[in-house]
């Protein structure tokens, strides 16, 4: 399952699972953070995912307490 402690895996969720489960987060962005997971290896830090395209600091402070990478 995705997630955990209800909170989204980033490094297990599928896009759907990633713009649905995520306020603010839509398909685009969350195809981004599938490519980047893709491209890259697993994220190994919350903060790891500010370097998606798309995804500011405004952002991260939304999704930060609601993410995991375990």
């Amino acid at each position: 399952t995705p997630a955990v402690n209800g909170k989204i895996n980033v490094n297990t969720a599928t896009v759907q699972q990633i713009s649905d489960g995520l306020d603010g987060i839509g398909d685009v962005i969350a195809k981004r953070i599938v490519d980047y997971r893709e491209k890259n290896g697993p994220f190994k830090s919350v903060e790891e995912i500010r370097k998606v395209s798309g995804i500011g600091e405004k952002t991260f402070a939304g999704l930060k307490d609601h993410i995991t990478v375990s």
